[in-house]
């Protein structure tokens, strides 16, 4: 299951998976053409569903995992793709915007990884979380701050988990992407250091290369897919 997974990342993420026969669940909110799209088109080379849910509020959380688990109750691999991004100092954040970002970028997957970890367990299947390059060096955010924050904060949710679960033979890690070329912000990036922004195609490779059985013994890591930024 890829949460926010109707375009963008989370739909090459889908694809990738598809086209090596992984049957796939899109999650969606409002996105729900753009959903259906993306499953009618990894419907081509195997299994997959739509789902809608909303992540941004307690409540809409719980609704999705129950309806998931009643509908989809054996889940190989969780991809915690939803991270809405967000571009604002710490006093032009209202409590509102501060509270539903960690909702969406940290509670709900907290949420998803317990409510499917027992289904997950059985295969010693995988969690990966998606994250944002520059989680190694701890400083301040001042454009991003609220967004930065929850990503780092679902790194150490990230690495704890990992160790937890590790004696189940659960693997748990990151992802990392640096500036991508669906990025909103691009234009702000003129000077990377290969000279291009990543694709999602490069991001989804990464996430298919944790998800094979010879790579099971990498846990609680943070794998930037950044090409150099942020170093």
């Amino acid at each position: 299951m890829i949460t926010g997974s109707a375009k963008r990342l989370g739909r090459e993420i889908a694809l990738t998976l598809a086209k090596e026969g992984y049957s796939v669940i899109i999650h969606y909110n409002t996105s729900q053409k753009e959903a259906e799209e993306t499953a009618a088109e990894c419907r081509r080379y195997s299994a997959a569903e739509s789902l809608q849910g909303d992540l941004s509020s307690k409540e809409g959380v719980i609704d999705f995992g129950q309806r998931y688990l009643e509908k989809f109750p054996k889940t190989q691999a969780l991809i915690n793709n939803v991270g809405n991004f967000f571009m604002k100092s710490l006093t032009s954040t209202s409590m509102e915007e501060w509270t539903e970002l960690f909702m969406t970028n940290l509670h709900a997957p907290f949420y998803l990884s317990k409510l499917l970890l027992p289904s997950i367990k059985l295969v010693k299947g995988s969690i990966i979380n998606i994250g944002t390059s520059g989680l190694h060096s701890i400083k301040a955010f001042k454009e991003t701050p609220a967004y930065s924050l929850t990503k780092l904060s679902l790194y150490g949710l990230t690495t704890s988990l990992a160790k937890e679960v590790a004696k189940d033979q659960v693997c748990v890690n990151m992802v990392s992407p640096g500036v991508l070329d669906i990025a909103v912000d691009l234009e702000e990036h003129p000077h990377l250091p290969m000279g291009r922004a990543g694709s999602p195609t490069e991001v989804a490779a990464m996430i298919s290369f944790l998800l094979k059985k010879e790579n099971r013994y990498i846990t609680g890591q943070n794998i930037e897919v950044a090409g150099g930024f942020a170093l």
